[in-house]
């Protein structure tokens, strides 16, 4: 994947800070044709760094809403994940097992207050599943629920801590207890990028 110009960084920089536009918004900010803006949108695309959705509105035709996934964020801020990756090991380097396990559990408690803050108090754990969907998608994750089993679904389409699953697979388990911390049930596993499926998914018990 080619670096990112100037125009690459404004257009991620906007959907990040709004959470989404359509091509002519894209124009409207960026100053340029419908053309040259859609090459743009297109490539970027292609290369992973943005998400689209069907937006429907009245009588009028749909129309599609491009947000810059966590890989676009990434892309945005390499130096950062760097330096995530820098932190990581230097956490999970920690003899003590007792203060490595406060260390992760500060951050999972710190991730899950994060969302929870958002929520309404009550609800069932499918209203609570969808609320923290539209809530992690509005930060940029490529997320969705899915109904159609048993039990829900929790998909991530993009890994969203690639760097530092890489390094070490505790990241995952920090995910999902934030997951259950926040829906307030038990979480499982069924695919992870990390183990060399195309998405994340995790099983939500209810």
């Amino acid at each position: 994947m080619a670096g990112l110009d100037e125009r690459d960084r404004e257009l991620l920089e906007y959907l990040n800070r709004t959470g989404g536009a359509d091509i002519q918004t894209l124009c409207d900010v960026l100053h340029i044709t419908r053309t040259a803006v859609r090459s743009r949108v297109e490539r970027l695309q292609s290369e992973g760094l943005l998400s689209a959705e069907t937006e429907s509105s009245g009588r009028g035709r749909p129309r599609q809403i491009y947000q810059a996934n966590a890989n676009g964020l990434h892309a945005l801020g390499e130096d950062y994940r760097e330096l995530a990756v820098v932190f990581w090991q230097v956490i999970t380097a920690v003899e003590d097992e007792t203060q490595r396990n406060l260390l992760f559990a500060s951050i999972r408690d710190r991730l899950a207050g994060r969302f929870r803050r958002q929520f309404l108090e009550a609800g069932t754990t499918e209203q609570r599943l969808d609320q923290l969907v539209g809530e992690m998608r509005s930060s940029g994750f490529n997320i969705e629920s899915d109904y159609s089993a048993d039990l829900p679904i929790l998909r991530e389409t993009n890994c969203p801590f690639p760097m530092l699953a890489d390094v070490d697979e505790t990241i995952c388990e920090v995910e999902k207890e934030v997951l259950e911390q926040v829906l307030g049930t038990e979480v499982e596993f069924v695919n992870r990028c990390r183990d060399g499926h195309h998405c994340c998914e995790f099983q939500i018990q209810t």
